[in-house]
């Protein structure tokens, strides 16, 4: 086992393998994990589809060309695509590798982008204690955006707290933001994390996105909790975020981010036995993060597979969300339209070769070969090497006043 501990208290960060002790803990929590509940945008993805070998350019076109209505290119702001699996998956999944790995109890707080059904869902499942009602709530701000993890709201008035903060993302105003983090934090038992705070997410330039999480953070940083290190960025990025955190007097906290079948490469250990309890303790400053093996496989592989989830038929899924097609949707009036409608058997042969072409290539039997090529390459996104808070701690990074 590896550990080093921040300056600043009683943050650690240890990286999990066959010696390590975790019989100081009670429970593990996994966090930040997407169902097909999540409304992912596809504007965040479709330049990278466009890249994929094969597969890719030919889905974009006659994505393209199903969508358009009235000879206008379509607005992919309002076209979402959704995980393949359901919240008792995701849930049983994350406790099932936190039993039998480290044999601690499992918490689990299921962020879908602006959707709060899958906690809803969990809790009439589980026991409350065990799965919070949480979301990934996208916060609009300057000329992009930012993702908060909101874990933990009160049953009684989850939803009008998820009213209260989709109106935010619809109509951002710099008072709303501040009034509404304001009252989340007085509620004591609710954690608010920032996502993969430098994660260029609208691609506004990486100058004027830094600038942005700066002024993010002197604005608000009062009143966030902790900053993420995201199971599914480098190590170069997670470790560039623990210097803010420290100037910020902020705990580092894990944050999963699985989008497919894959349980997440981060997690937290604790010694609460609810997930009230855990908030808490990260709101005096206490987090362990730990780090498993499947963190440190190549990156792209591990991006591969989830996509590779993505588009494969999957009959654990209720009716209706089971091929790739149904777990892609926009609005039409109000309503819910998927692109089985239009394509009902799986779009032209164009694109059912290139999805064919694509899931053959990142077959589980295909990927270990993938990673062995890419690792030998040196490969786009490198290799995701455990985390060293000490080369993190004086990487350069945004420099953030301390607030008063």
């Amino acid at each position: 086992m590896t550990e080093s501990t921040m300056r600043w208290g009683r943050t650690s960060v240890r990286e999990f393998d066959d010696n390590t002790d975790v019989s100081g803990f009670t429970s593990a929590v996994s966090l930040h994990a997407h169902t097909h509940h999540s409304r992912e945008s596809m504007t965040d993805v479709e330049g990278y589809l466009a890249q994929v070998p094969v597969f890719g350019h030919r889905f974009v076109h006659e994505l393209q060309a199903c969508l358009t209505e009235d000879g206008r290119a379509p607005d992919y702001s309002r076209v979402w695509w959704h995980p393949p699996v359901s919240p008792r998956t995701v849930f049983e999944s994350e406790a099932d590798q936190i039993e039998t790995r480290l044999g601690l109890s499992p918490l689990v707080s299921v962020t879908d982008h602006d959707d709060i059904l899958a906690g809803l869902e969990l809790q009439s499942l589980y026991a409350r204690r065990r799965a919070p009602i949480s979301f990934e709530w996208t916060v609009p701000f300057g000329r992009g955006y930012f993702h908060l993890g909101v874990h933990n709201l009160p049953s009684e008035s989850a939803l009008s707290w998820f009213a209260r903060l989709s109106a935010i993302t619809a109509d951002p105003s710099h008072r709303a933001i501040a009034d509404a983090l304001s009252d989340l934090d007085a509620l004591g038992e609710t954690l608010i994390v920032f996502n993969h705070p430098h994660w260029d997410l609208a691609e506004v330039g990486c100058e004027a996105h830094a600038q942005s999480v700066q002024l993010f953070l002197e604005h608000f940083g009062t009143r966030l909790h902790a900053l993420e290190l995201n199971g599914y960025r480098s190590r170069q990025e997670n470790g560039s975020v623990m210097p803010v955190a420290s100037a910020l007097g902020l705990p580092v906290i894990s944050g999963g981010d699985r989008h497919g079948a894959e349980p997440n490469a981060l997690l937290n250990l604790t010694r609460a036995r609810s997930f009230a309890e855990f908030a808490s303790e990260v709101r005096r400053g206490i987090s362990h993060v730990l780090i498993m093996p499947e963190y440190r496989a190549h990156l792209t592989t591990r991006i591969l597979s989830s996509a590779s989830d993505m588009l494969r038929r999957n009959a654990a899924c209720a009716p209706g969300r089971q091929r790739w097609t149904d777990r892609i949707s926009w609005d039409v009036g109000g309503s819910r339209q998927t692109l089985s409608a239009r394509w009902p058997d799986g779009g032209p042969i164009s694109v059912r070769a290139a999805v064919g072409a694509f899931t053959m290539l990142t077959s589980p039997m295909m990927i270990p070969m993938i990673r062995v090529a890419l690792e030998l390459s040196g490969g786009v996104l490198g290799r995701s090497a455990p985390i060293d808070l000490d080369d993190a701690t004086r990487a350069e990074s945004i420099r953030i006043r301390r607030p008063a």
